[in-house]
């Protein structure tokens, strides 16, 4: 049996390999459960999959949620002070001043300029995981995995061995440019298959054709072949769309405005852009129509959900219906979460911020935070920001008259006065020895 190369090329590595393999053991057993009712299908186990997810990602949410409402509240302050400092950017105590401001207003509110975004970069990692699960099923999903094993095997006995199989399998991946291209779908390295994993990426990308295409060429195998592919395409068909296939690769086949083409990516784009939308209504940066940022974001609204268009025409299907499902949800739990945090009152939400932090702080031993705290801060950089300009203002004042005087001492008319400027000089510089 051919050892594996990399487990890279069919897992994914470093702090993301932990993570997807949870994910793995997540959707494995939510396909065990649906099959044993008789439900054998791969978009029916990706919506149940997102929101399995979604509910363990749900604290983490509620914080975030959390953070944008206390945000959203102090915005406005922020906003005063940017203006109040407007046109000082190249002033360095001017700035100073202003993120002093800043920082007095956010410990007010018992928060700080990173919040929420500690939250944000905890669900990168997982949410990095989920598109690789969905993205490569067989390779983290065993429950999968058995039907293309079988399909390894089959082939196997027909070749005479496993390396056979493996040199057979990749001879036909080569035997048309539409083959091909599925060797970089399935990111296999180098474009050839070299061991059993890599047999069961690219099987995985196969459509129902190609299934029989395969078939037709191990006909030693074509009975088990077709069998575990039947099973396969009852599995990946989602209301008549095959999962492992893209809807780019339906246009050639049933044309551009057929269903299977049109369908995922307009419900992506839409979804994405119902999502934006309730997270639009607790968004951290509220800004009017003067800030150049306004135009920034309200382009990147509607950007996001045309481009989950666009690479939806790319991706196999399975990825948009995950994203279809995930913005739903997420739509869904952002509603909840706006109505409950509207009901909430914001005085009360920014005492227990502040007893947060001061209980964390108490526990390093350090003083507690609060808004006098951070408004002495800013009371002393004023108070030294002044004593600094009225010493800048006396030195200038002290030049000045040094210039006067010294104007006034060599003031010349004539030749014979520039003259005696040097004796006169000499004469001072004489006394003072």
């Amino acid at each position: 049996m051919a050892v594996p190369i990399s487990i890279f090329l069919t897992k994914t590595g470093g702090i993301l390999g932990p993570i997807a393999d949870l994910m793995g053991v997540i959707m494995d057993f939510i396909f065990r459960i649906t099959s044993s009712f008789g439900f054998v299908n791969i978009g029916l186990c990706i919506i149940l999959f997102t929101i399995a997810t979604r509910i363990i990602m749900l604290p983490l949410s509620y914080k975030q949620s959390k953070s944008q409402k206390i945000m959203t509240a102090l915005q406005p302050e922020i906003t005063a002070i940017q203006k109040k400092y407007k046109g000082r950017e190249n002033d360095q105590q001017a700035m100073m001043m202003q993120n002093a401001e800043i920082r007095a207003v956010y410990e007010k509110y018992g928060t700080s300029m990173t919040g929420g975004c500690v939250q944000l970069l905890i669900q990168m990692p997982i949410i990095f995981a989920l598109y690789r699960v969905i993205l490569n099923i067989p390779a983290y999903v065993p429950s999968v995995k058995e039907y293309f094993t079988n399909v390894v095997n089959a082939i196997a006995g027909a070749a005479g061995g496993t390396q056979e199989a493996i040199d057979a399998v990749d001879k036909f991946a080569h035997s048309s440019d539409a083959l091909t291209k599925l060797l970089t779908q399935a990111r296999i390295s180098g474009n050839t298959i070299t061991t059993e994993n890599h047999i069961i990426d690219f099987l995985y990308n196969l459509n129902p054709n190609q299934w029989a295409d395969l078939a037709n060429n191990f006909p030693a195998a074509a009975d088990a072949i077709n069998q575990n592919a039947a099973s396969i395409a009852e599995m990946n068909n989602f209301l008549g769309i095959n999962l492992a296939t893209s809807p780019g690769a339906y246009i050639s086949i049933n044309g551009f405005l057929s269903p299977q083409v049109l369908v995922i990516p307009i419900l992506a784009g839409l979804s994405q852009y119902l999502a934006t939308k309730l997270m639009q209504s607790t968004q951290t940066m509220q800004l009017d129509d003067s800030n150049p940022a306004a135009s920034t974001m309200k382009t990147m609204n509607l950007m996001f959900p045309l481009m989950s268009v666009v690479f939806c025409f790319s991706f196999a299907s399975g990825i948009g219906v995950y994203w279809v499902a995930s913005s739903l949800i997420m739509g869904v739990q952002q509603y909840l979460l706006n109505r409950h945090f509207a009901k909430m009152d914001i005085d009360e939400m920014v005492k227990k911020n502040i007893e947060k932090v001061n209980a964390k702080r108490a526990k390093k031993g350090l003083p507690p935070v609060n808004e006098k705290s951070a408004e002495e801060d800013l009371k002393r950089l004023q108070e030294k920001e002044a004593r600094a300009e009225a010493k800048r203002q006396a030195a200038l004042d002290r030049t000045k008259e040094q210039i006067a005087a010294s104007n006034q001492y060599y003031k010349t008319g004539s030749i014979a006065e520039r003259a005696q400027m040097v004796q006169k000089y000499n004469e001072k510089n004489e006394k003072k020895k």
